[in-house]
């Protein structure tokens, strides 16, 4: 008995030590996984440092975009401060991300050949990282295109009102979306399931990079329509859907989806909806009746509200259209439906609905875009009103950025 009992102790001993040793191996691999993860991030981040500093180590480079030489230019000086604030902020990331296994204690610098190796980061860590490094490669694309567009000319030759405007190719241009959106294969024995969801991931982001503002739900509806439908229209969806959940993109309390990284106040982009454009009426962004607001008041005067929404109206190409006389036959037909009704009837009808049976006109939506569009630059800095009902610019300048 004495016998069994011994080899049961050791039996359970040695499960005991198997079982820990294979449990410390299945977490020094999702270690070791994670820590790639945050390599790889790094090697991201650097080619952006890299790219912005090769025009002044070569000359040809230059040639192709000499703005970026121009250090105290708009452009480059927006860029610059986005740098320098991600840098601290990795630095700070860098800092509360706990230590591996064996490297508590000790201090990461950043000249070590691989700081990865003594990080123990949380996917939370990784995610953190992850919006950090795409704020810094949105804001060289953005700058390195308005460097690029402007060539040896200096912005204000370009009849662009501020330099910012550049930063954004759509500005003042028809709200027209990406015709298809790439989707990525499924995932298969060569493709694992990570490596697929990223890639899906930057497929819906590059989509909405070149749509934003507009509502959620349009969002959702487009991206279902252009990824072909179906299991693809599926898997971008539930794309989308974790790019809101880890805060890649956010949601406005007006329903509007904004990149992470977009400082609404300081955005002064605007798009126009007439007929060329892919999106409607119920997809512009007060903001962007504000910011054109700004654009079309002269900037030593007001402008009564009446004359600056009419300018507004055209600029954006907001117009009514075929809707205004669908609208107007509509409600013609629903008061000559009434009025055939017996007369009993139809005072029970008007007392209900005092105002009468009317379908929206599509003319009073256009008005009431425009006015939450004003009330949008009153609020936000970007307009006034003087004391004798006019309204006028109140930011004279923007930011050389909107990028955090």
């Amino acid at each position: 008995m004495d016998f069994w009992v011994i080899m049961l102790i050791v039996l359970a001993v040695v499960v005991g030590i198997g079982g820990w040793a294979g449990v410390a191996a299945i977490q020094r691999h999702q270690l070791h996984g994670r820590q790639d993860q945050w390599r790889e991030l790094e090697g991201r981040f650097h080619r952006v440092t890299l790219d912005s500093e090769r025009y002044d180590r070569s000359p040809s480079d230059a040639l192709a975009a000499p703005g970026w030489l121009d250090r105290d230019g708009p452009v480059v000086r927006g860029f610059s401060g986005t740098l320098k604030r991600a840098q601290r902020d990795r630095a700070e990331l860098e800092r509360n991300v706990p230590r591996a296994p064996g490297r508590a204690g000790r201090e990461i610098t950043s000249g070590s050949r691989d700081p990865a190796a003594g990080l123990n980061p949380t996917e939370k860590d990784l995610g953190e990282f992850e919006k950090l490094v795409e704020r810094v490669e949105d804001a060289y694309r953005d700058a390195d295109r308005a460097v690029r567009t402007t060539g040896w000319s200096r912005p204000e030759t370009l009849q662009v009102p501020h330099a910012q405007f550049l930063l954004d190719p759509r500005w003042g241009r028809p709200a027209v979306l990406p015709r298809t959106v790439a989707v990525p294969p499924k995932a298969n024995t060569t493709t694992s399931l990570r490596v697929q969801s990223k890639a899906a991931e930057r497929a819906v982001k590059d989509f909405l990079d070149a749509s934003y503002p507009m509502r959620q739900q349009t969002a959702l509806k487009l991206l279902r329509e252009r990824s072909g439908g179906g299991s693809a229209g599926h898997r971008m969806q539930k794309s989308f859907e974790r790019l809101l959940a880890t805060g890649r993109y956010v949601t406005d309390e007006r329903g509007f989806i904004w990149p992470q990284a977009t400082v609404v106040e300081h955005w002064g982009v605007y798009r126009s909806f007439g007929r060329d454009a892919d999106l409607g009426l119920e997809d512009v962004a007060p903001v962007e009746v504000a910011n054109v607001l700004w654009v079309l008041l002269p900037a030593d005067r007001g402008l009564p509200d009446t004359e600056l929404l009419a300018l507004a109206r055209e600029h954006l190409a907001l117009a009514p259209g075929m809707m205004a006389g669908l609208t107007k036959s509509l409600n013609q037909q629903i008061a000559r439906g009434i009025q055939a009704l017996p007369e009993g009837v139809q005072r029970a009808v008007n007392d209900a609905v005092p105002h009468g049976v009317q379908w929206p006109s599509a003319t009073s939506r256009v008005e009431q875009v425009l006015a939450e569009g004003l009330h949008a630059g009153l609020v936000t800095g970007r307009l006034q009103r003087q004391s004798d009902g006019l309204v006028r610019r109140l930011r004279a300048q923007w930011p050389s950025t909107y990028r955090r």
